[in-house]
């Protein structure tokens, strides 16, 4: 199961892109994932078919991902903001977004302000 612990490590762990894409784990996605994701190559990005065109994350630039992690039932895609996890026994997938702690600087101004 993903907890908010594993979802932090992810982001410290992967905080940085491999030298070149191809140090992902890309042949994880094809082995342990569903049909119904649609996964695929195009050029230099990866293609989620399970999320819609008019998602961002739907085409993924291959230079973009920081890692490929395999979990017991599901694959996480790591970005620097977001993880996009997908199911190993449907199509469903959701989504992380990341979102930076406001600075010691930006609190103080804050409590200014109030």
């Amino acid at each position: 199961m993903v907890t908010k612990k594993v979802i932090d490590t992810i982001y410290k762990t992967y905080r940085q892109r491999p030298a070149s894409s191809e140090d992902l784990d890309i042949a994880l996605l094809f082995e342990q994932l569903p049909l119904e994701h649609g996964i695929g190559i195009e050029g230099d990005s990866l293609i989620i078919g399970s999320i819609p065109e008019s998602s961002p994350f739907h085409s993924l630039p291959l230079g973009h991902i920081h890692g490929i992690i395999d979990f017991d039932d599901c694959v996480a895609v790591a970005l620097h903001s977001s993880i996009v996890f997908l199911d190993k026994e449907s199509d469903r997938t959701s989504v992380h977004l990341h979102q930076d702690r406001p600075s010691l600087l930006d609190r103080l101004r804050l409590s200014l302000q109030s």
